[in-house]
């Protein structure tokens, strides 16, 4: 499976972008807070139907506007497909053009797995040296 396409409008701090990524590797690179993760937030959204950074949907919108659309295309072995998200006053999702009732029917299309800076201090530092454990008998 691999993204052929990425669409974003007024998502984060993109009011409108088109990216096409190449069936092979695709290495995002720039200056600090240029975009680079919002891109694979987009992704992540419409993988999972929420963000990996926020839980405030309204912090995806592009600031002074009211509706933020990812799209992405993607390719599998078998088929071809498309996963779209609208945020606005509420979510909603779209698989191939057809709005879906339930987030849950887009987990699947798109697969994802992240790995942020945050996890390789699990992996550095092991697990904790202290662990305290406190119970109470009455």
């Amino acid at each position: 499976m691999y993204i052929t396409n990425i669409k974003l409008s007024n998502f984060r701090n993109y009011e409108n972008q088109e990216i096409i990524l190449n069936k092979g590797l695709n290495i995002f690179y720039g200056d600090n807070a240029q975009g680079k993760t919002n891109i694979i937030e987009s992704i992540f959204l419409c993988s999972l139907g929420k963000s990996f950074r926020c839980n405030k949907d309204k912090e995806l919108i592009k600031f002074n506007e009211q509706l933020a659309k990812v799209s992405i295309d993607y390719e599998k072995k078998d088929r071809i497909g498309n996963v779209k998200a609208e945020i606005g006053e509420k979510k909603e999702f779209f698989i191939n053009g057809v709005k879906q009732d339930k987030v849950s029917n887009i987990i699947g299309k798109i697969n994802v797995v992240i790995f942020s800076p945050n996890d390789i201090e699990i992996i550095k530092d092991g697990p904790r040296k202290e662990t305290k454990i406190y119970w109470y008998d009455d």
